[in-house]
């Protein structure tokens, strides 16, 4: 793939996400359809529960994984990333499944799936030639160890191991629990009876 589309999807990584579950409540609104209580407090749950561990995950990162240009300063090995090499990723996914819960209708799982696999198919390979070019062999060897996604039940056992900035990591992801607030706000109002 062309570098330069990979780095526009990387830049805009979260807006598709985001339109895909709007687009879901736009239909489900149209449609005059409901979302049972018990979906809705359990789409919450996981959303906010997930988001917990993204602000734990960007700790390791100190809070710089909010960004427009991959880069990095140094290879994090340690935490969840000495499991899987997306936990931030991966945390998007379980969200997203969160909000399609809330939303209870077959086409916002649909539309949610095809944006996440729509940009992480592009943003994940692009990040790891950039890795793989920065730390060579490591990132190589790291790579076998550890899972893409699916976490690994055998941690990665690197030399560098990172100290979290639990407050780096919880500044850095502030955006999105209060994107979530206003997101399930607006699914309890139209939706939930």
């Amino acid at each position: 793939m062309n570098d330069k589309l990979a780095a526009f999807v990387f830049r805009t990584r979260g807006l598709y996400m985001f339109i895909a579950l709007v687009a879901s409540m736009v239909l489900k609104y149209q449609s005059h359809q409901t979302a049972p209580p018990l979906l809705f407090f359990t789409g919450l749950i996981i959303a906010f529960g997930i988001q917990g561990f993204r602000m734990y995950s960007a700790s390791y990162l100190w809070g710089k994984q909010a960004v427009t240009e991959v880069g990095a300063d140094f290879l994090c090995i340690s935490g969840p990333y000495a499991y899987t090499r997306n936990p931030l990723y991966l945390g998007n996914l379980l969200i997203g499944l969160g909000g399609c819960i809330a939303i209870n209708e077959w086409y916002a799982y649909l539309l949610f799936a095809l944006s996440w696999v729509l940009v992480y198919s592009v943003v994940i390979p692009y990040e790891e030639r950039f890795l793989q070019e920065k730390f060579g062999r490591t990132y190589v060897e790291y790579m076998a160890q550890t899972g893409r996604l699916i976490p690994r039940l055998r941690g990665y056992k690197g030399t560098a191991h990172i100290t979290p900035d639990y407050t780096a990591g919880v500044l850095g992801e502030i955006h999105v629990p209060v994107f979530l607030a206003i997101l399930f706000a607006v699914i309890y109002m139209l939706f939930v009876r």
